[in-house]
């Protein structure tokens, strides 16, 4: 039985070249030809379709079709698009449900399609393809380079061209290749590209333009692009991701190449079967082995993996080239017949294109050396298992390239049976199978003596040892045991070089060829620390390390035998009693190092991972054992390092082994230096890196002491500096010494540099200057030094006549370090200025302080007064500057503002540099003179001055204010009060003129009288035109009355004269309630209060319970003429058309039996209305008969006046059905 017995063979030899899918023929053929998984169908559904359906309802997207090489990734866009283009295509579809899909898009588009094959920038490639896309459509656009607009403004300007040339049709561009390109951008061209991409998603929604493109693997997770994530993950927002999986491929092997029918399926499987028992794969999935025969379902698995080469690798051209070679070849009998994945290694080996790749080159050419050594190997009773070894070689080959190949990428046995599916004769059972496999596997390693596949010693995975020719590890370990085991003194230097490693000492050996460093540690009961050296080894070398130190840390060699002296000021740490596999890995960690300096280029990197393997383990284990096996001995007693209380986690070695040395020494520091001082009060204990930062907190706090400054606090109160408010001497004994020696030196003498430090080590660099009274740091005792100058007390000096004093102790911030040990004497400054402060006690208004110059009050009471004047004198200045005006009218002249100015500012600037005299030693300096205060402090006067017309101004602003706003609710016939008002307001100018206190008072006197008596009148007029609480209720009842509802249902009757009524309804709305909180205080104290008695002068007023009868007159006289209507004869004569209950209530109105009321105003208005359509109305005015009657008349001649003008109006009328009515 052949192979095409078993299979309908349908060859893919042929690349899909998407720019070809426009051809009619080409396009034909790849529809027809196009398998659709299930899977397949769902994403076109869900995302092709979805997001190119022409009228959506939702947010659309850009498509991004995702899939290896030889995937169909270019077939699948290619249907799309001409199916897109050309409705007609519909009909090659072989699938039924997809061809009802694909009838939402068919033929409603415009399709460009491109690869890109440049290094141009994307903007370029895409704007150039679209424009050279239009012309061909007779569109003539261009895409402006120097627009403002962003691109996806110029997408949509593009488009809207577009759509004016094809107002029926979208606009598809189809992009392939995209990732090759975009892999190959710099990272700030990059940039621009994935913005672009962006934006051309982002014009997809609600737009007819829409983007699909191909890559090869999800941008947003390609390792390349991760720099630029933020841009990714808007881009991934803008896109719907097509993904093509093994499953499609898959489906396109077993529906396209290998489709098979009932029948071969049936054959296939019973081929299958025979061997089911030997592999788990075949029995458990059966189906898929038939579906997929002869491709065994792992190769196209292990055929992605592989990470080299996607471009050059199509496996649906892959397998087609195999099934052609096996068509017309028997299906094997005893075994499955399948192609498995290690058959593509020869393909791969001998395809020049991917021997150019590296790994794969490297990999060639170790499967070459394998193989000639499997030819030599595998002879005599071996030779039946050669192929197999063949198989599993190349299977190998294929592995170990599906990662980097330092990663060392493998199978194991069972994987290897499962995948190559090989048998054996006569081997029936699958252990054994699995077996044989396994010794196969194990033969390759002898075969190739470890060099060129190895069995990883953790997973039991077989390898191809890439580095192959030499084992690393063995030659290792030959080394170690042949030369660095006997050479103990060699050995230890490996385990200190190890040793350096984990205790993380990165600064140079302090001596060039010894392990000695420097180093500091904590002084725990002073809260600072002590220099001294690291020393690796015996303490051979402690008598020639210069400048002796106050301690020394010795770990002790690992491999010799350990010499210790012992002294107070030594730490021995003893690791001696670590494991002989410490011991051992040490061992080989040296000889790595050791091999690694003499290896050829090539092979360094093998022997760098080596050190780093056997360093990683040495770490494992002194991490295991240190704390138990490490022996602490100081002064002769020994102690293991776990007995004593170690940092918690997180802490590193140096930190652990520099604790422990800190407390066994920190009795030995306090002997040695019994009057160091103690910063108990700093948060964190002075140490080597933060000790510049502290002395500089320190004289921070000196210069400014009422800065909050903790770190400076807790220095200068170790020093005995600070009393907890401010800088103090007295407590010091660092500061004591130096005033007894400036006393003892005598008045006027110095104190040289020589008399206060000495340098520690003469051939030293390090500055080690110390203080002769208490062996304190140069660093502490200049602290001590700028302490006494802000105090007063000294004065420092240097050469070049540089100094230091209390009137520039704030230069001492710009001092290097230099300077602290620097300097050449310090002196007593000269005395203090007596005459020129009593006189600033005076102009500040202050008690003669001179004699408490030393107190900190003194000082403070100075500042606080000088800083409250200088805030008046500017505050008073601004005032001036601005102008002192009244209603517009100046109080002071240009000359007067001019002089105040210059005076007041110069009195400012005295009282600013006052405030900078904020020390008893600064005092001492003061430099200004009695003269020089007195004259400054003369504009003093200024500041009442100003006030009290400014307070003048403000009173008469508000006044006068007043009266003017008052004024506008005042009609002019309210004499004498309207007057007055004006008067007074017109006088403003010549009051503030005056300089005479009377004047002042009396017009103020007027002001107030004139808003008493406005306040009268105002409330006069309020309570005149408001309502009472009383009134208010019973306007409220009265339109709520029935009289009230009468008038509002027959108001509109044309008989009826509405305009009373409308006068009335407008008197009585306008009455509103009095606010009952108003009182003559809030009048004076505003003048308006929602009333405004302009409004109401001339006006007549009503109470309401005028109105009241107004509104009974109003009903009384309506009734009266609805009465005499129903009267009317010609009403009398129709009486007949109205019905019996009509009628009655007309009868029993008219005739006053019933009278009018809100029930029955409505049927009786009605009625009217009925009958005044046969009446003949003739509306006249008041006005017109007053018209009429304009001269003087007897009775009769106003008789026969007014009968004439109605004869006029009645002329070509029915007089008997005409009817006069005054509105």
């Amino acid at each position: 039985m052949q192979y095409k017995e078993l299979i309908q063979f349908e060859p893919i030899t042929t690349v899909v070249k998407l720019v070809n899918a426009g051809e009619l023929s080409v396009a034909e053929n790849l529809v027809k030809t196009f398998v659709f998984s299930k899977k397949m169908q769902e994403d076109l559904r869900e995302i092709i379709i979805k997001n190119l359906v022409t009228e959506p309802t939702y947010e659309t997207k850009g498509i991004q079709v995702v899939g290896s090489y030889g995937t169909g990734k270019s077939h699948l866009m290619s249907l799309v698009s001409a199916i897109a283009e050309n409705a007609d295509l519909l009909k090659q579809l072989q699938n039924e449900d997809v061809k009802k899909d694909f009838k939402a898009i068919a033929g409603k588009y415009k399709v460009l399609r491109f690869e890109i094959g440049t290094d141009k920038p994307l903007k370029d490639i895409v704007f150039a393809q679209i424009e050279r896309y239009l012309k061909k459509e007779g569109i003539d656009f261009k895409f402006d380079d120097d627009s403002h607009f962003s691109w996806k403004e110029l997408i949509q300007q593009m488009m809207a061209e577009f759509e004016a040339k094809f107002p029926k049709h979208h606009f598809l561009i189809v992009i392939d290749e995209l990732l090759e390109y975009l892999k190959g951008r710099k990272p700030n061209e990059l940039n621009n590209d994935l913005m672009l991409l962006r934006q051309l998603g982002e014009a997809c929604d609600n737009s007819r333009f829409k983007l699909m493109f191909g890559v090869q693997e999800l941008l947003y997770r390609s390792p390349e692009f991760q720099f630029q994530a933020d841009m990714l993950n808007k881009i991934e927002d803008r896109y719907a991701d097509l993904i093509i999986t093994k499953e499609d491929v898959s489906f396109v092997v077993k529906e396209r190449l290998l489709k098979k029918d009932l029948h071969q399926k049936a054959k296939i499987r019973e081929h299958l079967l025979k061997f089911a028992h030997l592999f788990e794969g075949i029995n458990t999935n059966l189906n898929e082995f038939i579906d997929l025969f002869p491709v065994h379902p792992n190769y196209v698995s292990y055929f992605e993996k592989i990470k080299h080469g996607k471009s050059q690798r199509e496996i649906l051209k892959v397998l087609s080239e195999k099934f052609k070679e096996i068509l017309e070849k028997e299906v094997p009998t005893n075994n499955p017949g399948l192609i498995t994945y290690d058959t593509y290694w020869p393909d791969l080996a001998s395809n020049p294109a991917m021997l150019a790749i590296p790994d794969i080159r490297i990999v060639r050419d170790k499967v070459d050396i394998i193989s000639g050594r499997v030819a030599n190997h595998f002879i005599g009773a071996r030779a039946n298992r050669k192929d197999i070894a063949q198989s599993i070689v190349q299977a190998l080959a294929i592995r170990i390239l599906c990662d980097d190949l330092d990663k060392r990428n493998g199978a194991s046995a069972h994987s290897l049976k499962e995948d190559l599916c090989v048998t054996i004769p006569n081997v029936d059972e699958p252990e054994l199978l699995l077996a044989a496999i396994d010794s196969t596997a194990k033969q390759l390693v002898t075969a190739t003596a470890g060099q060129y596949v190895d069995q990883d010693a953790v997973s039991a995975d077989f390898y191809i040892r890439t580095e192959g020719g030499i084992n690393i590890p063995q030659l290792i370990r030959d080394y170690a045991d042949e030369v660095i085991k006997k050479d103990t003194d060699q050995a230890d230097q490996y385990y200190f070089d190890f040793l350096q490693f984990i205790l993380e000492i990165q600064q140079d050996s302090y001596r060039s060829g010894f392990k000695i460093w420097q180093h500091s540690l904590e002084w725990i009961d002073k809260k600072s620390f002590r220099l001294g050296y690291i020393f690796f080894g015996n303490p051979n070398e402690r008598s020639t390390t210069e400048p002796i130190q106050q301690y020394y840390i010795f770990f002790c060699p690992l491999f010799n035998v350990i010499n210790r002296n012992d002294e107070s000021d030594e730490v021995y740490f003893d690791v001696s009693g670590l494991s002989d596999e410490f011991k051992d890995t040490i061992c080989l960690y040296g000889a790595a190092k050791a091999k690694y300096a003499s290896a050829p280029t090539n092979q360094k990197q093998l022997f760098s991972s080596q050190i780093e393997e056997y360093q990683r383990k040495a770490i494992a284990l002194f991490d295991k054992e240190y704390a138990d096996k490490t022996k602490v001995i100081y002064k002769g007693e020994s102690k293991t390092l776990k007995s004593f209380p170690l940092p918690g986690e997180g802490s590193t070695k140096e930190m652990i082994f520099r604790s422990v040395a800190a407390k066994l020494l920190n009795k030995a520091f306090n002997d040695k230096f019994p009057h160091y001082p103690a910063f108990t009060d700093l948060q964190f204990p002075l140490s080597k890196d933060n000790y510049a930062g502290s002395i500089n907190a320190a004289l921070r706090k000196i210069t400014n002491p009422g800065q909050p400054n903790r770190n400076g606090e807790a220095i200068l109160s170790g020093l005995g500096l600070w009393s907890g408010q401010t800088i103090v001497t007295d407590n010091s004994k660092y500061a004591e010494s130096i005033k007894k020696k400036l006393k003892e030196a005598g008045e006027g003498a110095v104190l040289n540099k020589s008399d206060i430090l000495y340098l520690h080590y003469q051939g030293s660099n390090q500055n080690l200057w110390y203080t002769k009274d208490y062996d304190i740091d140069y660093q502490l005792e200049f602290i001590v030094l700028a302490a006494l100058v802000y105090k007063g007390d000294i004065e420092i000096n240097w050469s070049g006549n540089k100094n230091l004093s209390a009137t520039n102790i704030e230069t001492v911030l710009s001092l290097s370090e230099e300077d602290y040990f620097t300097f050449q004497h310090i002196k007593q400054p000269q005395g203090i200025p007596v005459k020129h402060l009593k006189a600033l006690f005076t102009c500040l208004g202050l008690p003669d302080y001179t004699s408490e110059l030393e107190k900190p009050e003194t000082i403070s009471k100075i500042i606080t007064e000088a800083k409250t004047k200088a805030e008046r004198v500017v505050k008073t200045k601004a005032i001036v500057v601005q102008g002192l005006k009244c209603r517009n009218v100046p109080l002071l002249s240009d000359e007067d503002s001019a002089k105040m100015k210059t005076e007041l500012d110069a009195l400012a600037t005295i009282l600013d540099s006052i405030q900078s005299y904020n020390s008893y030693g600064k005092l001492k300096a003061f430099k200004f003179t009695e003269e020089e205060l007195n004259t400054a402090f003369k504009a003093w006067q200024y500041c009442d001055m100003v006030d009290k017309l400014k307070e003048k101004a403000e009173k008469f602003e508000r006044l006068v204010g007043y009266l003017y706003t008052a004024q506008s609710y005042v009609v002019e016939a309210e004499k004498p009060l309207f007057d007055d008002i004006k008067a007074a307001i017109n006088n403003l100018p010549a009051v503030l003129a005056s300089s005479k206190d009377a004047d002042i008072k009396k017009y103020e006197a007027l002001l107030n009288s004139l808003i008493d008596r406005y306040a009268d009148y105002y409330l006069n007029q309020y309570t005149r035109c408001r309502l009472s609480k009383q009134d208010d209720l019973a306007k409220v009842r009265i339109l709520g009355s029935e009289k009230k509802r009468i008038c509002d249902i027959i108001k509109d009757v044309e008989i009826i004269t509405s305009t009373e009524y409308t006068n009335w309804i407008n008197s009585i709305t306008s009455l509103r309630e009095a606010d009952a909180s108003l009182t003559k205080a809030k009048v004076l104290a505003e003048p308006y209060h929602d009333f405004n008695p302009r409004e109401y002068y001339g006006k007549p007023t009503f109470n309401i319970h005028q109105l009241e009868e107004q509104l009974d007159g109003i009903v009384e006289k309506w009734t009266t003429a609805m009465r005499s209507v129903f009267k009317d004869p010609s009403v009398q004569e129709n009486m007949d058309i109205l019905k019996t209950a009509d009628r009655q209530l007309v009868e029993d109105f008219r005739t006053g039996k019933v009278e009018l009321t809100a029930d029955n105003a409505t049927k009786l208005r009605n009625l009217i209305v009925q009958f005044a359509q046969g009446i003949d109305k003739v509306e006249i005015t008041i006005e017109d008969i007053r018209k009429q009657l304009n001269k003087p008349l007897t009775p009769q001649e106003a008789i026969d006046t007014l009968t004439s003008y109605i004869d006029s109006l009645c002329a070509g009328k029915e007089r008997n059905k005409v009817r006069i009515i005054i509105k």
